[in-house]
């Protein structure tokens, strides 16, 4: 329900804010007063087309705002330059996503508005709702999807099959060639150390001998020099005690140096120049680096590869059990769909002469006599199509295969035409009224908006239409824009709009009418704007019967 509309800047409208109610109200007033203004620019706020035409003369934007009874507020801004915003809660939203979120807010059926059951793709719903049968769509809907994914995965194991043979050949090349090396992790960085230390032999033993020769061999070695030191400062140690620490300081660095040139000693002894190590390291190192650079450029990724591709030499060799599985699969799927099709079909089949008789019914008490409603329900054939109806392959959905649109024929003799390719205006309005109520416990609309839904009516049929708008706003929001008294006299709430002209700037006043109000304008409905005792009284008697 629609709690509030508030229009700033919007045509001649320089600012107004209605609090729209239940049931139904109907809007009233002078001819280019703004009635349709105001009904537009609520269809802009939810969805509708907008033009920078639209812009209030000399503003820059209009501001149009509906309010719903959940608090939601949806908002649009419209620039001189034709650029659109939409926003709701004040979160700005893509035109796309904003039209998908309103596009069921209100139903609005005008000579210029789009409406929700004029689109055909929605008539299946509609009949749904009424046939009651949105379970068992919504069975159809679970196995459809199931089946979508079975036939996917169907498709892509027997193409997978397809390439099987020589995907499996190159496979299996690839796991014996890492395989037939079976590096370790890490084992390219400990052999790239070997083969630093072999490709640098002679000048690791060379400098090693040489740095020996150096500490201890040498005639004027570190360490003799060190010794000479030490018998020099333990002569001096009689004359003062204090050099006794720096000769055990020196006695400490000559055992390191003793001790680090046995050690250099059995490095040099350790050390076995074996060309033949040397040319096996650089062998390996070379095939494990052909490796990295095949399979991901370090140890692990090629780890990862072969654990990969065994994984698929393992998937592969299982295609044809998996294939088996899925055709399995996919036949008790296809049963299930074709059981549930079948039967939300017959539903529908058996359903539709009904809502056309209830439609027709509905159409004859306004005005329409002799006007024929049809519920056409057809597939489109698909030869290779997995779904059948009466032996023929269909296309088919999450809805079933049913393809639903309603045909309508609006005078006696005329061919049945769909209904989206009827003439707008009031004849649709009536039809859009026959339809919705048949169809309002069903509607998801919760707002109806009609503007000249009276066109080309009077006397009993202008009765039948209002019983009908009464009837529709027990279960609905009805706001409609009316020039028939029989109408205005049984709504709930009476909206008046009226134009003022003042220093050269047009507005638009909005507003509810007391009751006395009420028969007044219902009376200037009658002649317009000179209203006569006889008006007056006739607007009284249809305002007390519609009361009583």
């Amino acid at each position: 329900m629609i709690q509030r509309i508030y229009i700033k800047d919007f045509a001649i409208i320089r600012e107004t804010e209605v609090l729209l109610k239940n049931g139904l109200t109907v809007i009233t007033g002078e001819t280019g007063a703004g009635k349709s203004i105001l009904l537009k620019s609520l269809g802009i706020a939810l969805g509708g087309k907008s033009d920078k035409t639209d812009v209030r003369s000399g503003q820059s934007q209009s501001v149009l705002e509906a309010e719903l009874s959940d608090q939601q507020i949806y908002r649009r801004l419209i620039s001189k330059g034709g650029r659109t915003r939409s926003f709701i809660n004040d979160e700005p939203m893509t035109e796309s996503d904003y039209r998908d979120t309103v596009q069921s807010l209100a139903d609005f059926h005008g000579q210029h508005e789009q409406q929700y059951i004029m689109n055909a793709h929605t008539h299946i719903d509609f009949l749904d709702r009424f046939c009651k049968a949105e379970k068992m769509v919504e069975k159809i809907d679970t196995i459809y999807s199931q089946l979508v994914v079975n036939i996917h995965a169907l498709e892509e194991a027997k193409a997978k099959l397809e390439n099987a043979s020589n995907e499996k050949e190159l496979l299996q090349f690839q796991v014996q060639e890492i395989e037939a090396i079976s590096p370790e992790i890490d084992e390219d960085m400990a052999l790239g150390k070997e083969f630093k230390r072999l490709n640098n032999m002679d000048e690791l033993v060379s400098t090693v001998q040489r740095l020996n020769q150096s500490l201890t061999e040498h005639d004027h070695s570190i360490y003799r020099q060190l010794s000479s030191a030490l018998n020099e400062l333990e002569s001096l140690s009689k004359y003062d005690e204090s050099i006794l620490s720096f000769i055990e300081s020196i006695k400490q660095a000559s055992v390191s140096i003793q001790d680090a040139s046995a050690d250099l000693t059995q490095y040099a002894d350790s050390i076995e120049n074996d060309p033949n190590r040397l040319q096996e390291v650089e062998e390996r190192l070379h095939a494990i680096e052909s490796l990295k650079r095949k399979y991901g450029g370090s140890l692990e990724a090629v780890q990862d590869f072969i654990n990969s591709a065994g994984e698929k030499l393992k998937e592969l060799s299982g295609l044809n059990a998996k294939i088996n599985e899925l055709e399995s699969e996919q036949k008790l799927l296809i049963h299930q769909y074709q059981i549930s099709a079948d039967s939300l079909h017959n539903q529908r089949s058996k359903m539709a002469n009904t809502i056309s008789k209830q439609i027709e019914d509905e159409m004859a008490k306004l005005n329409m006599p002799g006007a024929t409603f049809e519920v056409v329900i057809n597939a489109k054939s698909e030869t290779d199509s997995p779904i059948n109806k009466e032996s023929v392959g269909v296309k088919f959905g999450p809805k079933g295969y049913d393809q639903v649109e309603f045909f309508l024929s609006a005078n006696p003799g005329e061919i049945s035409k769909p209904l989206t390719k009827v003439a707008s205006g009031g004849e649709v309005s009536r039809i859009m009224l026959a339809i919705k109520s048949v169809l309002k416990k069903s509607d998801p609309v919760e707002t109806l908006i009609f503007d000249e839904i009276d066109s080309g009516i009077s006397g009993q049929a202008a009765e039948k239409v209002a019983e009908a708008l009464v009837d529709l706003s027990t279960e609905k929001q009805v706001i409609c824009i009316t020039h028939l008294p029989q109408i205005a006299s049984k709504a709930d709430h009476h909206i008046y709009v009226h134009k003022s002209i003042k220093n050269e700037q047009t507005d638009v006043m909005v507003r509810y009418l007391t009751e006395s109000e009420k028969v007044e304008a219902i009376a200037e409905l009658f002649s317009g704007e000179s209203i006569s005792v006889e008006d007056i009284s006739s607007a009284k008697r249809f305002r007390s019967q519609a009361r009583g």
